[in-house]
């Protein structure tokens, strides 16, 4: 059996089909789409991401993304050996399911577009992937964990999609590479878990308890909770009854400090607490000041990552530069999602022989190619339509460019990318 079959998923937004039908579309959705490609001159791409709302720490680079894309485009793109005008249209989910369905319809049903792209948790990705599977239209979607993306999606991994392919990491390679950066410390191996009732939260509390166990770790679950809480008292009382050194989960910054606060007002302090989500992004992080020295998350995509972009010719280091020089701000592994969200969007479109939805679908599918976070193929992977893109652990200690860095302390899923620093316990000084 598989790490992640026997999981019970639940959908975390509406149905389409009662979607459509409020949203007045329900005409539409029962005819074929009008592919507009051969009729017009412009290639429209449909974007949706957070831009606000309690996700937008995934979209903080979109900005200076879409600024390169023109520069490197010329907002011009030739597909079917035909010159086209580029067009993006972004649109703000507001960090809402319901918000990214509506406007991703939107996009297919009023604009017309030729290639929606997505990305930023299961909580976008899903909603968004759903409405263009249903309505024909090729997708496109990346940074949201491979089992929640695929399984919250009810898809089956004997068919899989027809029109939406993503590329991430996959849980079962993050759980791995947090095991491995922890096996590398003398702890008790008792392990609390932080997982909200959420796609991610429920997903991701399924593998590790098969992991774990497997690894020869004990797991404290206190069970699903809503977010937001309001208070991690009973999760953090939990913890210190049972004695657990590591604590491991995946909780939006907020929900994080909530928790973080929580223990230092209770005198709880785990050796290690190696967490998704809120522990990736230095506008999560840095406001913790010191009491971010010795937290752990993953990465998948750091300056050190020795891949290169094909849209601008940069590696991952000149890219980080680029950005914080133009930005003024610390980049985040977001960059690189972003940054490599649009790349393959752009090379599939460049390979398609036409601009109807077909031609674009049939070029995602067949993708071959090495973007700025990894090599991206959509055959083989563990499910159908999706590519399982390389993961490390990072680890946030003083920097020197930047008042607290992470550095890469684990590598055991992803060799090619080196360690930069040892691992050390939390020092709570």
């Amino acid at each position: 059996m598989k790490a992640w079959e026997g999981l019970e998923m639940r959908r975390p937004c509406i149905n389409r089909r009662r979607f459509l039908a409020t949203a007045g579309a329900g005409a539409l959705a029962a005819t074929p789409l009008r592919h507009v490609g051969a009729e017009q001159r412009t290639i429209r791409i449909g974007f949706v991401a957070p831009m606000t709302g309690f996700l937008a720490f995934f979209s903080e680079h979109v900005p200076f993304v879409l600024n390169q894309v023109a520069k490197a485009t010329g907002n011009k793109i030739t597909v079917g050996g035909q010159e086209y005008q580029l067009e993006i249209l972004l649109r703000d989910s507001q960090s809402s399911p319901n918000r990214a369905a509506e406007v991703a319809s939107d996009l297919i049903l009023k604009n017309n577009v030729n290639l929606m792209l997505s990305g930023a948790a299961p909580e976008t990705t899903n909603p968004v992937a759903d409405q263009c599977e249903v309505n024909g239209v090729p997708c496109l979607t990346n940074d949201a964990p491979i089992e929640p993306y695929f399984l919250g999606r009810r898809g089956d991994p004997k068919v899989g999609f027809e029109w939406t392919y993503h590329f991430s990491f996959d849980t079962l390679s993050q759980t791995r590479t947090f095991i491995g950066s922890w096996k590398e410390m003398q702890t008790n191996k008792v392990v609390g878990g932080l997982w909200p009732n959420d796609t991610d939260g429920r997903t991701y509390a399924g593998i590790y308890a098969k992991t774990l166990e497997r690894e020869g770790y004990r797991l404290v679950d206190p069970g699903r909770f809503d977010m937001p809480s309001g208070t991690y008292n009973a999760q953090i009382a939990a913890f210190k009854g049972a004695g657990v050194e590591i604590v491991t989960g995946v909780l939006p910054p907020p929900e994080f400090t909530l928790f973080w606060n929580g223990c230092a007002q209770q005198g709880y302090r785990p050796k290690i607490v190696t967490l998704g989500k809120a522990l990736e992004f230095p506008a999560g992080v840095v406001p913790l000041g010191d009491r971010a020295i010795g937290l752990t998350t993953d990465a998948i995509w750091a300056p050190n990552f020795p891949f290169t972009s094909g849209l601008t010719g940069q590696t991952a280091q000149q890219l980080t530069d680029a950005y914080e020089q133009e930005s003024g701000r610390q980049a985040s592994f977001m960059l690189g999602g972003r940054h490599g969200l649009f790349e393959v969007g752009i090379y599939a479109l460049k390979q398609a022989r036409a601009t109807d939805h077909a031609s674009i679908r049939d070029a995602l599918r067949d993708i071959d190619y090495d973007s700025i976070c990894g090599h991206i193929n959509f055959k083989g992977g563990m499910f159908p339509n999706v590519c399982s893109t390389p993961i490390v652990t990072v680890q946030w200690n003083r920097g020197t460019k930047h008042p607290y860095e992470m550095f890469v302390v684990s590598n055991s899923i992803a060799p090619n990318v080196p360690v930069q620093a040892k691992q050390f316990f939390i020092p709570y000084s």
